[in-house]
């Protein structure tokens, strides 16, 4: 009986102790856990801030390890225990080489306590000479453009495309860009209309083709305009296709079908002092419902092509009349191509060459 109430003492006793060590859990603190650099040039090279730990704790605390959100930040930590009621700190270094605008980065201190705390460093980069030609080669005035050229692809009618297009501000003032000559198919968005020193705007391009848009190669063109410069003329390209995905089979059974008499216009040899000189061409439907010419064009200069009309029925032909004035042309060698866009699913473009030999 007495041997049972000693270990029942000793149990409570051990009880007692564990309260006590739980008690004594240990426990660190940052000061202040995140740290803003502000804006800094690249060309100053690295960074580095200090955060500092207390232990608050009865118990000794070491820092096991300090892991980072990216490569560009090392972390430098105290490795000793930290005795109660001492300060530690942690350093973060922030490396801007070919890293100009904003930025935040993390790092996440880990304790033997089995507690972390998480850190935060924040900033913008004001890009060296060197790396804004690298990554943004376009200089207007106070801020930097990676190009002046805006490429769509391919868009089909009735749907819309996107692209984004970054712009630079290498200045140490606020910017307020705009555009102007927006076609009424573009619609450009930003999420802040002023780009702040060192931070870069991103633009939202959306081309939605409406009834007027033509088909095939669309090319255009708007301006950007940041205040005190000339407007810089920003180009837009893209490649307008019908949209057939929405055909049933019974629609495409019935699809209008187009032929073209022949895949070459062959214009001989000439000089600029030669009148125009005119070649033509049929396009006929094989198909079952009207053939729709949606456009027949050339991007070659000196060429005129005339249409009659617009809609062949089934079993017709329409002839196409093409004029080229060789005064008009300036290339060594005439080898271009005219493009027949029509509705039929199966064959919606079709291609004739321009070809012939300028006379010295």
């Amino acid at each position: 009986m007495r041997g049972r109430f000693l270990t029942m003492k000793r149990a409570l006793a051990l009880l007692a102790w564990g309260a006590i060590a739980l008690g004594g859990v240990a426990q660190i603190r940052c000061l202040e856990p995140e740290h803003d650099f502000g804006a800094f040039n690249e060309d100053d090279g690295k960074v580095r801030t200090e955060f500092r730990f207390v232990n608050e704790s009865d118990g000794p605390v070491s820092i096991l390890k300090v892991r980072s959100s990216c490569g560009c930040t090392v972390p430098e930590y105290f490795r000793k225990p930290i005795q109660p009621g001492d300060t530690a700190t942690v350093t973060a270094v922030y490396n801007p080489t070919g890293r100009p605008g904003r930025f935040s980065k993390s790092l996440v201190a880990y304790f033997d306590d089995d507690t972390q705390q998480r850190l935060l460093i924040k900033g913008v980069v004001i890009g060296a000479q060197n790396t804004l030609r690298s990554r943004f080669p376009v200089e207007d005035g106070p801020v930097r453009l990676r190009g002046t050229m805006i490429p769509f692809g391919t868009v089909k009618s009735g749907k819309v495309k996107s692209h984004f297009m970054d712009v630079y501000n290498a200045s140490r003032e606020p910017v307020v860009p705009y555009w102007t000559d927006v076609p009424k198919y573009l619609r450009i968005t930003a999420a802040h209309d002023t780009i702040l020193p060192g931070e870069q705007g991103v633009y939202s391009m959306v081309v939605a083709p409406t009834r007027d848009v033509p088909y095939g190669i669309l090319t255009d063109s708007v301006a950007f305009n940041v205040p005190g410069q000339p407007p810089l003329k920003i180009e837009i390209a893209a490649i307008v296709e019908e949209d057939f995905s929405g055909l049933t089979e019974k629609q495409l059974a019935e699809a209008p079908k187009v032929s073209v008499s022949t895949d070459m216009l062959d214009f001989g040899e000439f000089q600029a002092s030669d009148s125009p000189m005119v070649r033509t061409f049929t396009v006929t439907n094989n198909g079952k419902s009207d053939l729709m010419l949606r456009r027949v064009y050339t991007g070659d200069t000196g060429f005129d092509i005339a249409v009659p009309k617009t809609k062949v029925k089934k079993g017709k032909s329409v002839k196409i009349t093409v004029t080229f004035n060789p005064a008009l042309f300036q290339a060594p060698l005439l080898n271009g191509r005219m493009q027949v866009i029509t509705n039929d699913p199966d064959r919606p473009l079709t291609t004739v060459r321009l070809v012939g030999i300028p006379r010295q």
